[in-house]
């Protein structure tokens, strides 16, 4: 029983720390990040456009993945549609999960 209890202890500890969406982003996207939790802790939709603009500009000169604007957008969607608190926490774990 001892065992069983054990696994489970490890296998929790593994999802809550070691399985992270947002490790390895640039410092640029990481600049968005902290852009985004700013922008959704004060709730400000009219800054919202413009850092979606300056994420698509980035990703087009290369400055970010794919992926980094397709995640940063995800949490601006976020606020689009009023989930500012969603928006932040996801903002707050993209910047998070860059430390190790």
């Amino acid at each position: 029983m001892k065992g069983r209890a054990l696994s489970k202890t490890i296998l929790l500890l593994f999802l809550c720390v070691g399985c992270s969406d947002y490790q390895g982003i640039s410092p640029t996207a990481y600049q968005y990040a902290k852009a985004l939790y700013s922008v959704a802790n004060r709730q400000r939709t009219e800054k919202l456009e413009r850092v979606s603009d300056l994420i698509t500009e980035s990703q087009q000169q290369g400055e970010i993945t794919s992926q980094e604007a397709a995640w940063l957008e995800g949490i601006i969607d976020d606020a689009r549609e009023g989930e500012w608190q969603t928006a932040q926490r996801e903002a707050r774990r993209m910047m998070d999960d860059q430390v190790e």
